[in-house]
């Protein structure tokens, strides 16, 4: 299993690295402005205050854009990271047993004395060491540039929200595994996960607006991510089972169909 990993690591290096300074470049464009919108703060916000609730809610959920933890939230935790970490995580969950079997390769893959589980557990866990790269990419770009422009953030709180978003990718990815392992064609898998996921973006963030959203908003991982409570210390933890629940549930779906299936 560790010559799996190793692989696949080593198949995309590039395009891993490429994404962590993608990533890292993001974060630096969005943050890089904030003392000069600090200084404009006050006209700013009141040229905000008379924006709709629905709308309000697809960018953030608060009135308050320029504090510093409205700041990184809009800008970073709210949709920017979420959006790149889960591109790259449903790229992934899509791909990295599909590929092989486009391929015609994973035939010889598993005539050596690897079995289909340890093929499938290599491949996610290589999946999960990319996408927690791109993710320490962007903890580290965060912080960093939070202490350079004067975001009166804690780092603690900088962690936490990165830690969440991660999950909240992660769940995005293990669905778009399990599809594919499943034996579900590479584009309908990706088309399927990113209606999971930014369907979800969209259901949960009008459902505080819109009370009929309210109990199918429940089925979507979005709804359980709040970066905004977790800047602010008030997030309820117990939220993330609901990412790990995905997670294992995913990963035991993409075990039981693998492992009986026809990969000729």
């Amino acid at each position: 299993m560790k010559s799996i990993i190793k692989w696949t690591l080593r198949q995309r290096r590039t395009s891993t690295l490429w994404w962590c300074f993608a990533v890292a470049s993001f974060i630096f464009i969005n943050m890089i402005f904030y003392p000069s919108f600090k200084d404009q703060a006050a006209q700013l916000q009141q040229s905000f205050s008379n924006i709709p609730d629905s709308v309000l809610q697809l960018i953030g959920g608060s009135t308050d854009f320029f504090s510093p933890v409205g700041y990184l939230n809009g800008q970073i935790f709210f949709i920017m990271l979420p959006l790149l970490l889960g591109i790259l995580s449903i790229s992934l969950g899509s791909k990295l047993i599909a590929t092989e079997e486009q391929d015609k390769t994973i035939e010889s893959i598993l005539a050596r004395p690897i079995s289909r589980s340890k093929l499938l557990l290599g491949k996610a866990l290589a999946g999960i060491t990319i996408l927690g790269l791109a993710t320490v990419a962007a903890l580290v770009s965060t912080t960093l540039l939070a202490k350079v422009v004067g975001l009166d953030v804690s780092t603690i709180a900088i962690f936490q929200a990165t830690l969440a978003c991660f999950l909240l990718c992660l769940s995005f990815g293990a669905v778009a595994f399990a599809l594919t392992s499943s034996g579900l064609s590479q584009s309908s898998s990706l088309g399927l996960t990113t209606i999971f996921a930014f369907g979800g973006y969209i259901i949960g963030s009008l459902s505080g607006t819109i009370k009929w959203l309210n109990t199918p908003s429940k089925l979507f991982s979005f709804t359980y991510y709040d970066s905004e409570e977790i800047l602010r210390g008030t997030y309820n933890w117990n939220n993330i089972f609901f990412f790990i629940t995905v997670v294992l549930i995913s990963c035991f779906v993409a075990w039981y169909f693998f492992r009986s299936r026809d990969l000729k």
